[in-house]
């Protein structure tokens, strides 16, 4: 058994392997080793150097791994053997869910409430309000009850100036104070994980009509 098997594949081996296991779900079984190298360097934070590539793919040959293919004009060019088809499907699996849970914890969504002012594209300037919250006070424009993947909540205060502040409470706590900035007449919203620019979020708006309707690459070597 060679090193590389029974040590399992190096980060960049790891990258090499989800990279072509992902082009075969695209349909390209061979790609060409300048083409992978881009690729590499697209998707990492880590450089990658050509004769780097080249000495992993070697050894990752060695392995059983990859086979390399050169064709009429000399290009070299890769694709995954049945081993390491194997090997490199649980991989992409595991990145891919990996992208998933970066995404899904990035993502800002707002729910619609009726009665909530519009949106900074259509409203005046925001002026801040006076709110008391516990006995402490506050003041801002906006409330938003956040509602974190993990099930956590807290409440998020944006000043007309675009600076935020954060109190972390339990869901009824930071009902309670939403409650509060809605009485006290602030724009109020409702949203899926934090936000930490007003940029950053994707509003959900009720439609306009509620009314019922009926329904209506890389080539082969």
């Amino acid at each position: 058994m060679s090193a590389v098997t029974s040590r399992g594949p190096s980060p960049l081996q790891r990258r090499v392997l989800i990279v072509l296991a992902a082009m075969e779900q695209r349909g390209t079984h061979r790609v060409r080793t300048r083409d992978l190298e881009h690729l590499l360097a697209q998707g990492g934070e880590v450089p990658v150097y050509g004769p780097n590539l080249r000495a992993s793919c070697r050894r990752m040959e060695t392995a059983g791994w990859l086979r390399t293919l050169r064709a009429s004009n000399l290009q070299l060019a890769v694709e995954l053997t049945e081993t390491g088809r194997e090997l490199a499907e649980p991989l992409l699996i595991e990145e891919q869910n990996r992208c998933e849970a970066e995404r899904r914890a990035s993502e800002v969504r707002v729910l619609p409430l009726r009665g909530s002012r519009p949106t900074e594209s259509t409203q005046e300037i925001p002026l801040d309000i006076p709110v008391e919250l516990d006995g402490n006070r506050h003041t801002a424009w906006r409330g938003v009850y956040v509602i974190r993947l993990d099930g956590s909540t807290c409440l998020q205060l944006w000043n007309a100036a675009g600076q935020m502040s954060r109190l972390e409470g339990d869901p009824l706590q930071v009902a309670t104070w939403l409650q509060a900035c809605h009485d006290a007449g602030l724009d109020i919203r409702v949203q899926i994980n934090e936000s930490h620019t007003q940029a950053d979020v994707i509003d959900v708006q009720w439609p306009a009509d509620l009314t019922p309707t009926r329904p209506s690459e890389y080539g082969e070597q």
